[in-house]
């Protein structure tokens, strides 16, 4: 398996892509232990910059001018989600997973969110990058399926019930929105 390396990153980037895309669970059961957040951090940016380049033609040249704020709030989103699973893992599981490997996993989890820029083909993204979390939970950590199903499903439907709360007020709020 080939996983990405901040010091030689051209020739490591597409190689890890290959085999995560094309063999997760073995990609997963293989990685190696983190001890820093160098390599994840920089893995994890290629995705925001990538799906904020292709974004252009759908959303317009401004995008690029919000790059260093859309590429920050990834990264700390990232960064809180992987905090919250080796919390998970640690607490409900009763499994180990420290918080430099738990970045490390989400980080490689988060190469299919590139997609989540385009219309309609951005959910795909988001589905692939939870059974990447689902298949490094079960293949990294050794966490039944149902438990890892439960760490990463739980959270995500509060996620979407809370968009889906937000968005039906902001429509109470201001009806113009809802005619759109």
């Amino acid at each position: 398996m080939n996983y990405f390396d901040k010091n030689s990153p051209l020739q490591s980037l597409i190689p890890a892509l290959r085999d995560l895309l094309t063999s997760p669970k073995a990609f997963f059961a293989e990685l190696p232990g983190a001890a820093f957040h160098s390599n994840a951090l920089f893995f994890a940016s290629a995705p925001i910059f990538f799906a904020t380049f292709i974004s252009v033609p759908f959303y317009g040249f401004l995008l690029w001018f919000l790059l260093p704020v859309s590429w920050g709030l990834s990264l700390i989103g990232l960064w809180v989600w992987s905090r919250y699973m080796a919390w998970a893992v640690r607490t409900v599981a009763k499994g180990k997973l420290g918080n430099a490997n738990s970045f490390q996993i989400s980080a490689y989890a988060f190469a299919p969110m590139a997609l989540a820029s385009i219309p309609y083909v951005g959910i795909i993204g988001v589905l692939w990058n939870l059974y990447l979390l689902w298949t490094a939970l079960v293949n990294r950590c050794k966490l039944s399926s149902g438990m890892a199903l439960l760490i990463i499903g739980v959270p995500t439907i509060v996620v979407i019930a809370s968009l889906v709360a937000l968005s039906g007020m902001l429509i109470q709020l201001f009806p113009q929105l809802g005619q759109v």
